[in-house]
């Protein structure tokens, strides 16, 4: 998170004009567009890693859940 945020203001205070008015509208784009492609990037792969964990827990847990299903129940009284 800190990455890209720092990476958003270096890319912002490298777009300001310097007060010579000699703008690069198309460099500007470019760069505002590999910012946001980077982000997005970011953020699926974040997504990708949390679903990933969340199945992985619903799966211990189901098979958790199977397996003490499946054991043998001791009689009351024979401990």
């Amino acid at each position: 998170m800190v990455d890209w945020q720092k990476s958003y203001v270096d890319s912002w205070i490298a777009n300001m004009p310097n007060g010579k008015g000699d703008v690069n509208f198309s460099d500007s784009f470019e760069k505002a567009l590999s910012f946001q492609e980077e982000l997005v990037k970011s953020y699926l792969d974040a997504q990708e890693k949390t679903t990933k964990m969340m199945l992985d827990a619903q799966r211990k847990f189901w098979d958790s859940y199977f397996e003490q299903l499946r054991k043998k129940p001791t009689p009351v009284g024979m401990n």
